[in-house]
């Protein structure tokens, strides 16, 4: 089964996602607070837009495909429980930010982050591994 277009493009979409937060952990790493949080702004607000666009419909839409594997079926949940605790927790992250020039509420928060960066990797692998289980033959 061929992928849908936008199915493509929202994985393209991702991986630019996850560079702009290895990109945004350079910036962190080089003591660039306010430059870092703007990255994790932009690609929390990239997730989320993403998220209510193409990746809600699609698994609303993927309760009526009879097709599925148990496999890909705990890759659906997985992935969208994980995606939807680790997208709120970035909303709360970047949101308690507020666009701060002072970094003392981030450093009380430094082990949420990295557990959220790590789940976020973690969430995108899924994702990879749920639209290789829906459009090719790998992982059948």
């Amino acid at each position: 089964m061929n992928p849908p277009l936008i199915s493509q493009i929202n994985l393209a979409f991702q991986i630019v996602i996850i560079l702009m937060l290895f990109t945004s952990f350079g910036l962190k790493r080089k003591r660039k607070y306010s430059w870092h949080g703007i990255t994790m702004l932009i690609a929390v607000s990239m997730n989320a837009g993403s998220f209510l666009l193409v990746m809600l419909p699609s698994l609303l839409g993927l309760a009526t495909v009879t097709e599925q594997t148990p496999f890909s079926i705990f890759i659906v949940v997985a992935h969208a429980c994980l995606g939807s605790a680790i997208m709120a927790l970035g909303l709360w992250l970047v949101g308690s930010w507020h666009l701060q020039s002072s970094i003392q509420g981030c450093t009380r928060r430094r082990r949420i982050m990295r557990l959220a960066f790590i789940a976020w990797v973690v969430t995108l692998l899924l994702g990879v591994l749920l639209y290789m289980s829906l459009y090719t033959n790998f992982l059948l």
